[in-house]
């Protein structure tokens, strides 16, 4: 976004981003139609290598906010949010945010030696990465999972659910308690003791799967306490710009069809009815671009203000994201409805990424304590984690676990 002085901070893409972003898009509805969106969730991996590759070779995608010394492209979490944005639209299925999550976490970490053995491969996405943190009954940061010293390295052992890519990640970022505290690890997608189980989602775009740790080998990540909450901030960026691509994507769409679709011998979009529903779509989906790109400038040149901005903007994308998507098939009518349309695909994406990397009112809990609004409730960590991570566990039971039909 461009550089002006901070009395009157803009927030709007440069001429440099707005091509990026035509790129991406281009090429996205190239490769990624969605015939090939459904053809690729109903493989075993979730996703196709081969376009993978493309987008990693083409694009670069993985490598846009990974430093030029790690072998990326040198760019931040706004180029990347960019990308996001369009894969949202398009509901791409690939490895995307599991592998960014994954770099992310490395940086954060700052493992020098970590960095520079591990994310030329990332970038150049020929290893897949995923972050392996969220467990049963106990959220994204408090972790049951126990990390042991060992004569080789330390050995970790545990249980984690909802691991984006889990099953195909060929390197994992795994959270777990020393005497220390709360640290994280690299774990290899081969390594001894480990058991990855795919699981049915209600999301057929998106894959995930439970692990199972027994004495894991694995190697610590630097040794900064913090490192996670700043990973899963950047997280719920990105996730924030991928839920805005659906939720405009779901607006054009219903639009569309309200300018073609006659009834009564004139277009559905003269209705009031209908006319209020994509009024107050739209005016979710611009508060919802506004809140995503001031998280992805806070991101880059105000990073003491990310974990209020990436809040906000969790909150408010992914509410957005839902009223559209919803909205979407309520103006398509019984055809939105049914398997052959996409909108439930739309609807999917949105419910599930509501709940991923926690929920609406968890976000806004955090922000309350972040902005001094209140203390953190007895029981709750300082950094704003709920004290009722079961509250997360049951919506992901209703929101996730729901076998889709074939």
């Amino acid at each position: 976004m461009t550089n002006v002085p901070e009395a009157c901070v803009e927030f709007r893409f440069t001429p440099e981003h707005l091509e990026l972003q035509r790129t991406v898009r281009r090429f996205l509805s190239e490769v990624s139609p969605e015939a090939r969106v459904r053809a690729d969730a109903e493989t075993a991996a979730g996703w196709d290598p081969g376009i993978w590759r493309r987008l990693c070779a083409e694009l670069g995608l993985p490598a846009l906010a990974v430093p030029e010394q790690y072998g990326g492209h040198g760019f931040g979490l706004t180029e990347l949010g960019i990308a996001f944005t369009e894969a949202g639209a398009g509901l791409v299925c690939a490895p995307l945010l599991s592998t960014s999550l994954a770099i992310r976490a490395i940086l954060e970490s700052g493992d020098k030696e970590a960095a520079s053995t591990q994310l030329p491969a990332l970038a150049a996405g020929t290893v897949t990465g995923t972050l392996a943190a969220h467990e049963p009954g106990r959220g994204w940061e408090n972790p049951a999972t126990r990390a042991v010293r060992t004569d080789d390295g330390w050995s970790l052992t545990g249980h984690k659910n909802w691991v984006l890519d889990g099953h195909t990640a060929g390197l994992l970022v795994v959270s777990a308690v020393t005497e220390q505290g709360p640290a994280l690890f690299l774990v290899g997608a081969a390594a001894p003791g480990l058991r990855t189980v795919p699981i049915d989602t209600v999301d057929l775009t998106r894959t995930a799967a439970d692990l199972e740790l027994t004495a894991v080998p694995a190697t610590l990540l630097g040794a900064d306490g913090g490192a996670l909450r700043r990973t899963l901030d950047a997280g719920l960026v990105l996730l924030a710009a991928e839920q805005t691509g659906v939720a405009q994507h779901c607006l054009d769409m219903a639009g569309e069809y309200a300018r073609q679709r006659e009834q009564f011998g004139r277009p559905i979009g003269m209705f009031q009815a209908v006319k209020h529903k994509l009024a107050n779509v739209l005016l979710e989906v611009e508060a919802a671009t506004s809140a995503m790109m001031y998280a992805l400038w806070a991101a880059d040149h105000r990073p003491a203000e990310l974990p209020a901005a990436a809040a906000i903007a969790a909150a408010t994308c992914a509410e957005a994201a839902l009223l559209a998507a919803g909205e979407n098939i309520q103006v398509h009518g019984g055809m939105g409805a049914t398997w052959e349309h996409p909108a439930h695909l739309y609807l999917k994406r949105a419910t599930t990424s509501r709940l991923l990397l926690g929920d609406p009112q968890q976000h806004l809990e955090r922000l309350a304590v972040h902005i001094g609004l209140g203390a953190p409730p007895a029981g709750q960590a300082p950094n704003g984690t709920s004290p009722h991570p079961e509250r997360q566990e049951d919506a992901w039971q209703d929101g996730w676990k729901a076998k889709s039909p074939s």
